[in-house]
């Protein structure tokens, strides 16, 4: 397999090199693109499979693999729709292609746990056409049927004679590329656990991440940022550390300012001895406080927008407060700012030379780098070359294209390449942070233990306003209601997969000066929290076991039910247990996927033990369940971690943390445990990558509860237990 040092070094002449003599399909679902079986163009570019005379086979993926093991899933869909030899499949990242940033689409981007999903279908028909044109030029030499031959492992028979791919590649190239190719339903690789083929180059050292792109004549840079989001650079008093050996120069920006030098740690010496001025701000005295009241006070505010609604909860639930008509439960939530504590700094390496500029970064947007290369720089978009690395944790972070407009703007100031790395101070206090965010939600249960009216309102600002300045939809945020509906959020009489003919969800806006960004699982990741922590109480406030009070709720879910009753079995729900252990139960529908995961909690010394997490996750089809198990594994290592510990807080405006020191993220020791276990539904296949992290805090929350009989309704954990 290819490691990611092909990609970082593989451009669009490069590519063209070769492709005589290769056969390219281009994997398409854009409007406008197109296969060509002589593949001089594969889509203009695209993500396109070739097959070479040697008889090897290339992927150029759509999307980056991000250490979610996305590039191996498409190699294995790719192997056995084309019936390749697995040892002979390569798989590069995507090269930069303004012509698939149509409008109303994404760009080049990957996000939202959406490559498989979103891949394999395409990639499918595009192997399969590339099979049947291989096909028909072997049952031309062979005198036989195209249909009637066998295809795998990279070779074609009729029973008595093999001809290899690459022996085909010539005379497949003059047929036309198949519109409708019939495809396989036996897969012989998919569902079977691969080891990734992306690890090898990680173990060795041959992955080259952002940090480890080294140029000719390249030099370094460090900045420093203003501390409040808004302020402007004033001025800049030249140090004797400015003067020192090795620093080439100083760079202002409106919001910055850079020193380049020969070393990074140069670079950082200097720039930290430099008198810097920023202006003031409207938000220069505003704390966490300030902004946790703001929100608490949306929460009773007399309007807020209804983006989902289904009969009328109000109604109800003010019927069921009468003598004898059930129970009504109300409990507020609070989630904090979280930073995405990504193992790599942000960092971005960026020459521009003449009218060219090449850009060097870990990233999820190809497209939106490039335009902001473009806009600094002033070099025409099509004159942008982005090369994309192994990104060292992306988890949304790696969208936001701050780091590349800073580099580029280093890089226009010397006649060479400038590495720009910001430290981790910078990094942790100019993040773009998981939103705080509050919910009060109130429901009126039965004594049959049905929900007879559910109001939810969630108060707190808007991601989509401040990662691209998209205004409200009818005054709602759709990325806030991730985790509350169905994955469209508009399905009606289900909060989740619960069903609840009378509901009523509202979002009140409060904006904050803070900045805000996609998190893994984005709104699910709050809202998962919010939901099943109260749950939780409704089962309690009517003597219900959690388990089967959800279970009765989940009744017109198959699939929730499947995963519920998974993780209550392997979780031994219903066996004696150690004493001093207790259990915390939690569903989420996340990504597309289904998950249902327990946590075993137990009260040491007053403060909390999580000892194990189960899990059970139904994605339809597991295309690798090694892949699978271990982006839960991960998911719920990342939401322990934020549960127990990671809170961003406020001060004088500016972001108080700066380090691990007093940004806390889960040690080693923090982290118990955690069986994963995959039900195979044959659903439409859902997301992985994210789709376990929203379930394991209301899980441990309402462990925790078991244990004690005190709600955890504000975290991190640890700070309120």
């Amino acid at each position: 397999m290819a490691t990611m040092r092909d990609a970082v070094s593989m451009s669009r002449r490069s590519l063209l090199l070769g492709l005589s003599g290769s056969l390219l399909v281009a994997v398409t679902g854009l409007p406008g693109a197109r296969g060509e079986g002589s593949g001089e163009t594969a889509g203009d570019f695209g993500p396109f499979i070739r097959v070479d005379g040697d008889g090897s086979v290339r992927l150029v993926a759509p999307c980056f693999e991000l250490g979610q093991g996305s590039h191996t899933g498409l190699a294995m869909i790719l192997c056995d729709e084309l019936g390749a030899d697995w040892d002979r499949v390569t798989v590069v990242g995507p090269e930069l292609n303004p012509a698939l940033n149509v409008p109303g689409r994404d760009g080049q981007t990957t996000s939202g746990s959406q490559m498989i999903r979103r891949w394999r279908d395409p990639l499918r028909q595009a192997a399969a056409a590339a099979r049947e044109m291989l096909a028909r030029a072997a049952g031309e030499r062979l005198g036989r049927d195209p249909d009637g031959l066998v295809i795998e492992g990279g070779w074609i028979s009729d029973g008595t004679v093999r001809l290899g791919f690459g022996a085909l590649v010539e005379a497949a190239r003059r047929f036309p590329v198949p519109d409708n190719p019939g495809l396989r339903d036996r897969p012989t690789i998919v569902g079977t656990s691969v080891p990734r083929v992306d690890i090898p180059a990680k173990v060795n050292g041959m992955a080259v991440y952002g940090t480890d792109v080294r140029l000719p004549g390249m030099v370094h840079a460090a900045i420093r940022q203003a501390p409040v989001q808004g302020a402007r650079l004033v001025s800049v008093a030249r140090s004797a550390g400015a003067e020192e050996a090795g620093v080439l120069g100083i760079v202002e920006a409106p919001e910055a300012v850079m020193v380049i030098a020969t070393t990074f740690w140069r670079a950082k010496t200097a720039v930290d001895a430099l008198d810097v001025v920023f202006s003031e701000t409207e938000h220069d005295g505003i704390a966490t406080a300030d902004i946790d009241a703001a929100r608490h006070a949306a929460l009773d505010a007399p309007e807020a927008a209804r983006p989902i609604e289904a009969g009328d909860a109000p109604a109800r639930i003010a019927a069921a407060r009468g003598p004898g008509s059930g129970v009504v439960v109300t409990a507020d939530y609070d989630v904090p700012f979280l930073h995405h504590a990504t193992m790599e700094p942000m960092t971005c390496t960026a020459r521009v030379d003449g009218e060219t500029c090449e850009v060097w970064l870990p990233t999820q947007d190809l497209t939106n780098s490039a335009k902001a290369a473009s806009k600094v720089s002033g070099v025409p978009l099509e004159n942008v070359a982005i090369h994309a690395t192994y990104v060292g944790g992306g988890f949304g972070r790696k969208f936001e294209t701050d780091c590349v407009e800073q580099a580029v703007r280093a890089a226009m100031t010397v006649d060479r390449p400038v590495q720009l790395t910001w430290t981790r101070e910078e990094d942790v206090r100019h993040g773009f942070y998981r939103p705080a965010m509050s919910a009060r939600l109130t429901a009126a249960v039965t004594a049959e233990g049905d929900l007879d009216g559910f109001l939810m309102r969630i108060a707190g600002p808007s991601v989509l306003e401040h990662t691209i300045g998209k205004p409200l939809i009818n005054g709602s945020d759709p990325i806030a209601m991730l985790g509350v509906g169905t994955e469209s959020g508009k399905a009606p009489g289900k909060v989740q997969q619960y069903a609840i003919p009378d509901l009523l969800v509202e979002f009140a806006f409060q904006p904050t000066h803070v900045r805000l960004g996609y998190w893994r699982s984005v709104g699910a990741s709050e809202n998962g929290f919010f939901i099943e922590s109260f749950m939780d109480e409704l089962a309690h406030a009517v003597g219900a076991d959690p388990y089967r009070f959800r279970r009765h709720l989940l009744r017109e879910s198959p699939r929730a039910l499947a995963v519920l009753d998974k993780v209550a079995v392997e979780s031994g729900w219903d066996s004696p247990r150690r004493e001093g252990r207790f259990l915390g139960i939690a569903f989420s529908e996340c990504v597309g996927s289904m998950v249902a995961e327990v946590a075993e909690v137990s009260i040491e010394e007053g403060r909390p033990r999580v000892h194990r997490v189960v899990a059970a996750i139904d994605c339809g089809t597991a295309i690798n369940p090694n892949a699978v198990e271990a982006q839960v594994l991960g998911a719920i290592t990342m939401g322990l971690s934020a549960a127990l510990h990671e809170r961003i807080t406020v001060g004088d405006g500016a972001i108080v943390q700066g380090n691990f020191h007093d940004y806390a993220v889960a040690r080693m020791a923090d982290t118990p445990p955690i069986d994963v276990h995959i039900v195979d539904s044959g659903a439409p296949i859902g997301g992985v990558g994210e789709a376990g992290l929203p379930a394991v805090a209301p899980a441990v929350c309402n462990a925790i509860f078991a244990a004690t009989g005190r709600r955890v309704r504000s975290l991190p954990i640890l700070e309120t237990s």
